[in-house]
């Protein structure tokens, strides 16, 4: 079989050989001094680069210069037709846009006082707003009398605040002053309180078969306040460690006193080395 004209290898891309080229135009020009400076290195640069770029294939040459003829003529006649279009029809396109702008700003005021509801909303209510401007019976009629009011939730909060509030005044109840005395002894009876809720918890899981969950139904709190002697620290002997604060200061018997006495008794006493008898090597 006769072998094809041009060979059967794949032909190159453009960006290869414009890599070739301008691997050649480094290659002639190298070595050459005051490339930037020398008015004749530059213009002698320049015949090189236009040798170069201007070899190879002459008909894909003139396909490519053709193709950005091309490119350009379309360019300008856009534009050509653009500007005529704007002579023409100038009064027209601009009654079209202004009509488009109107259209949008009724769609936009179209949608009322409520349009945005679906939006994320910041602030307060104008109930609440209202609340710090006059008291709930004004805030009350001023807001019935509004036909576009729509009550929220936190303005239903706030009245019915109000209201108990008022009855509150009109019963004349003062409610119990709180002082250390009175809180102390509402702690108290909490706590009792929950003891005996956690005791009764305990007594009837003990009552269940093999004993229930026992102490696991109660929560670490509960059941610190349950059995405070669960949560003693004990050694490897079982025997309760002792806090180094709880040991008493009676004749000078107090930790930092003994610490004191081991750190003397660390040094040595008169039989110790004078360091100036010591042998030189």
């Amino acid at each position: 079989m006769a072998k094809k004209k041009g060979g059967g290898g794949p032909a190159e891309s453009k960006k290869t050989q414009q890599k070739k080229k301008q691997q050649q135009i480094e290659d002639k020009t190298f070595g050459l001094k005051n490339k930037n400076k020398s008015a004749k290195v530059r213009a002698h640069v320049k015949s090189v680069e236009k040798s170069v770029l201007n070899s190879g294939d002459p008909r894909m040459r003139r396909l490519e210069e053709q193709r950005t003829k091309q490119k350009a003529e379309a360019k300008a006649r856009r534009k050509a037709a653009k500007q005529e279009q704007q002579a023409l029809f100038d009064e027209a396109l601009l009654a079209v846009q202004k009509k488009g702008k109107n259209l949008k700003a009724g769609k936009v005021s179209a949608q009322g006082r409520d349009g945005d509801d679906d939006k994320k909303k910041a602030g307060t209510s104008r109930a609440m707003k209202m609340m710090y401007q006059m008291d709930a019976k004004e805030m009350e009629e001023r807001l019935r009398d509004d036909p576009n009011y729509v009550p929220t939730l936190e303005d239903n909060i706030e009245a019915e605040r109000q209201r108990k509030l008022a009855e509150l005044k009109e019963s004349g109840k003062t409610g119990t002053p709180v002082t250390e005395e009175s809180f102390r002894a509402w702690q108290e009876r909490k706590r009792k309180r929950k003891a005996d809720e956690a005791r009764k918890k305990v007594e009837a899981e003990l009552k269940k078969k093999k004993g229930g969950k026992g102490l696991s139904v109660l929560s670490g709190r509960a059941l610190y306040e349950y059995k405070k002697e669960l949560f003693v620290d004990k050694d490897e002997d079982g025997a309760a460690v002792v806090s180094p604060k709880s040991i008493p200061e009676e004749n000078g018997n107090s930790v930092d006193h003994v610490a004191e006495k081991v750190e003397e008794n660390l040094f040595l006493e008169g039989d110790d080395d004078d360091l100036d008898d010591l042998d030189e090597d």
